[in-house]
């Protein structure tokens, strides 16, 4: 087989994977199409349901008051939510931190192979199970979340509504700070108003990125507990959602801020705990007999194979893109170095394998800024530095598999996330501050 013939066998496989990727992401058409639509706005709840908010905060005085600042703004009545703050030592100073706040301090005392955030959301709850008061619902937030100060009233508009998960949008606290800020939030905003706005409108489910969620404590119970204690427990409690069928809401009216990393390394430390954490066995999240909402089991089998499907469409043809690149890129130097006649023609095929690969990222950029540009604010140049860089944001999931798999505790050590506590975003500032800037 001459070189040329292997260059358009690259060719086909090109066209064969466009073809089936296509064909497997006829959804994205339907979430494109809802991106654009005007989210719907829910009366105010009649009831007042009850809240536990959970906030692991090992080691994060530099950004607790943040958070705690933002719940004693609150406009949802005080009486129906208490906050639980999670931590390993009384030395850490975020428990003195807490207390000056009013609030309530969780110091965990089974540590050991249990380091994960997951495993602290199990024992709080397993803690909270002991007491005298009654939940519907945990609400689980990071310590450097700050909340807008009506984000409980309104999730609870959404619990009203029978939902038995809900979760607003997650804006960013710092995301217009550097490149590596400004790509994570673009990441982000992709999941919020295109997968999560999707999900929810056609299937009843969403995408949980970490925290900004409630879950009704009746669905913890029926399973078992909090059993979602992996690297990536929000991806567990999701898979563990759309099997069982529990009804999940995304509701953008609500809103929330998280910190962006504004470093490569911490950002690469993050990439690789949600690649291991994303390919981690979640055989045992789909087991059980409790299945809610059983007069909607059609929906809940198209929306399970829609999740399991989930990315693996784009990664095929990313996958196939990338191997043809390499592969004519090969054939071409060949080519070169044996003087084939047909060198030019390679060198197109490899040009043009290398642009669909580049492209496609860049189209993925362009339509995360498009729509979210009200929340986003990046201006124009940063707009473009983000679309004609986001491939090689994207390259360093690949570097964090690779680093990973070369390095196990990499992968098996729970790696704290350093914040720093810095406002940029201008309702931030006005939540937390009235409007001065603030570094814990």
């Amino acid at each position: 087989m001459s070189l040329t013939q292997i260059a358009n066998f690259f060719d086909t496989a090109i066209v064969i994977a466009l073809f089936i990727f296509m064909i497997l992401s006829f959804y994205y058409i339907l979430y494109f199409i809802e991106a654009y639509r005007k989210p719907k706005k829910f009366e105010k709840g009649s009831i007042k349901y009850k809240f536990a908010i959970l906030i692991p905060a090992r080691n994060e005085d530099n950004v607790i008051s943040n958070i705690l600042n933002s719940l004693k703004k609150q406009t949802y009545d005080k009486n129906y939510f208490d906050v639980y703050v999670i931590i390993e030592s009384k030395d850490d100073p975020t428990f003195n931190i807490t207390k000056k706040f009013g609030y309530k301090v969780i110091i965990r005392k089974d540590l050991v192979n249990k380091r994960t955030k997951g495993f602290a959301l199990q024992e709080a709850y397993d803690y909270i199970k002991t007491l005298k008061t009654k939940y519907d619902a945990l609400m689980i937030f990071d310590a450097d979340n700050i909340l807008s100060p009506n984000y409980i009233e309104l999730l609870n508009d959404v619990k009203n509504k029978g939902y038995q998960i809900g979760v607003g949008y997650r804006n960013f606290t710092n995301s217009r700070k550097n490149w590596v800020s400004a790509c994570s939030a673009t990441l982000f905003s992709f999941m919020n108003q295109f997968t999560s706005k999707g999900r929810s409108r056609y299937f009843e489910k969403a995408t949980l990125t970490g925290t900004g969620y409630y879950v009704d404590t009746q669905v913890v119970d029926d399973a078992g507990g909090w059993i979602w204690t992996g690297f990536t427990e929000d991806v567990a409690l999701t898979t563990y959602c759309y099997y069982h069928n529990v009804s999940m809401h995304y509701y953008p009216h609500a809103m929330y801020y998280d910190e962006q990393p504004t470093k490569f390394k911490i950002l690469h430390t993050q990439h690789i705990r949600w690649v291991f954490g994303f390919f981690e066995d979640k055989n045992k999240y789909k087991k059980g007999n409790v299945i809610y909402n059983k007069d909607h089991m059609v929906r809940r089998r198209i929306g399970i194979m829609e999740y399991n499907l989930s990315i693996f469409p784009f990664l095929t043809f990313i996958i196939t893109e990338g191997i043809a690149c390499i592969v004519t890129l090969g054939l071409l130097i060949a080519a070169l170095v044996l003087k084939e006649p047909n060198a030019e023609y390679i060198g197109f095929h490899c040009l043009i394998n290398f642009c669909l690969l580049y492209l496609s990222f860049v189209l993925a950029a362009v339509i995360s800024i498009l729509l979210d540009h009200k929340n986003l604010k990046f201006g124009f140049w940063r707009s473009l530095l983000v679309m004609f860089s986001y491939f090689f944001f994207f390259f360093d999931f690949l570097s964090a598999f690779f680093d990973g798999l070369v390095h196990k505790k990499k992968r098996t050590n729970w790696n704290k996330i350093e914040h720093n506590g810095e406002l940029i975003n201008a309702e931030v500032l006005r939540i937390n501050n009235d409007g001065k800037e603030r570094k814990n």
